[in-house]
């Protein structure tokens, strides 16, 4: 058997727990009626910091173990699959249990055949972090002086906190072969950025979840969004009807690039729900920056990366994007067999090509910056892009307006042949990629 090993985990006796209920549940997996079989295992180790007004009121340590189990059935010519939860304290007579329920559900299913993933490479590594070897205090307290670094705004402050150091390791387990444990670390804050403005309180919900720290930006950012719960309660509807680019920030930018990746994606192809095959274009007539879109398994400082899927396939990074023209699709391996496809795993990670425009230069003649939408809605069957906007900055070429109670629509064929994307980059969640993009075209009402 093949060998791959990475830098050790070094859990202990916590290790010792789950290897053991892993081995309890195989064991059972093996006796039973099903053909195939896979199991996710996830050990999660948190420390916890509760702050209000400031002040530290709970600290918390919590650990948990679980585990998904999915059981696989060759029948009648067909496969069929079913799923179930586990938890650290189930005994062998609820996993037997649950198992032999879920064999029967599996045989209800009429998939078409596919193979589960075979792998004899044994994988035990640590995604890189620079949150690795540190103290879990420690990490919560910078992070908590991260945060106190920002609220330097008179009248205005973090309401309620919660910081979240946790390290996970997840292990999967299958019965062609695969054995593969990763470690990952991470850190949370959410946070209630909070202002007193003319005389009422206004208030945001703010959450980030990363791999890396990134103190002096996590202090920008929270200053940042002070400043936006200022400006919302000052935020006026505009008296005349707006006509200009629009600036989008990473958190829509997020789900615009996920919504055009999901096209694809294999399954999205295999159910016929795909727009376009290898070989389309997405920008058909550009007059802007070329869109250039890889899917990854790894990106540093997100906490989404991972080495391996729950099925047990290792990542294979994929361009999907070469200059708005699709190049190839990416997916699981179920979905990958079905349309004779080499499987890249399900690559949660994206990774879109920055532009040659600074921020500074977006910023530097009139536009409309939208910060909070109350969601962007992005239909490719129909062609659209567009979203309510709670708060915007307006600036008419001399000064900056906080504006609200407004809407925007385009064709989104349009606003992606007239991409202008920064030059530079953002993390956030899953997504890397320009911290901000002007597009043209849309209506603003």
């Amino acid at each position: 058997m093949g060998a791959r090993i990475g830098r050790r985990t070094g859990i202990k006796v916590e290790g010792e727990i789950r290897v053991k209920n892993l081995e309890n549940i195989i064991e059972i997996l093996k006796q039973s009626k099903a053909s195939d079989y896979s199991v996710l295992a996830t050990d999660e180790f948190s420390y916890e910091l509760f702050f209000v007004h400031g002040s530290l009121e709970t600290v918390r340590k919590s650990e948990h173990s679980s585990a998904q189990v999915s059981v696989y059935v060759d029948h009648d010519g067909k496969k069929g699959n079913a799923s179930f939860g586990l938890d650290s304290s189930a005994n062998e007579k609820e996993i037997s249990a649950k198992t032999e329920e879920a064999v029967s559900r599996a045989r209800m299913i009429y998939d078409a055949p596919y193979s589960v993933v075979a792998d004899d490479m044994a994988i035990n590594a640590e995604i890189p972090s620079n949150i690795a070897g540190k103290d879990e205090k420690q990490v919560g307290a910078e992070l908590a002086e991260a945060v106190s670094k920002a609220c330097t705004r008179q009248g205005c402050g973090i309401n309620a906190l919660e910081i979240f150091v946790t390290k996970t390791v997840n292990t999967v387990r299958n019965s062609k072969g695969v054995n593969k444990t990763q470690t990952k670390y991470s850190a949370s804050i959410e946070a209630i950025p909070t202002c007193d403005e003319k005389e009422e309180s206004v208030e945001l919900f703010e959450t980030y979840t990363f791999g890396s720290l990134d103190l002096d930006g996590i202090t920008r950012e929270i200053a940042a969004r002070l400043d936006d719960v200022s400006a919302r309660a000052n935020a006026i509807k505009p008296e005349v009807k707006l006509d200009c680019p629009v600036i989008l920030n990473a958190y829509e930018l997020k789900t615009f690039f996920e919504e055009i990746a999901s096209d694809a994606n294999y399954a999205s192809v295999y159910m016929n729900f795909s727009l376009h095959k290898e070989g389309d274009l997405w920008q058909t007539s550009p007059n802007g920056d070329s869109l250039n879109i890889t899917m990854r398994g790894v990106i540093e400082g997100s906490a989404y990366s991972n080495f391996f899927d729950r099925e047990g396939t290792s990542l294979n990074d994929r361009k999907i994007i070469e200059n708005g023209k699709i190049i190839a699709g990416y997916g699981t391996n179920r979905f990958a067999q079905y349309l004779g496809k080499e499987p890249t795993g399900a690559l949660q990670c994206m990774d879109v090509e920055c532009g040659k425009t600074t921020v500074s230069e977006m910023l530097a003649s009139p536009h409309l910056e939208c910060v909070y939408l109350s969601g962007l809605q992005v239909d490719l069957y129909n062609d659209y892009i567009g979203g309510e906007i709670r708060l915007a900055y307006y600036f008419d070429g001399e000064k900056k307006i906080p504006v609200t109670g407004i809407a925007m629509s385009g064709k989104l064929s349009e606003v992606l042949n007239n991409l202008t994307l920064s030059s530079e980059s953002a993390v956030l969640g899953s997504y890397r990629g320009p911290e901000k993009i002007k597009i043209s075209g849309m209506q603003i009402f």
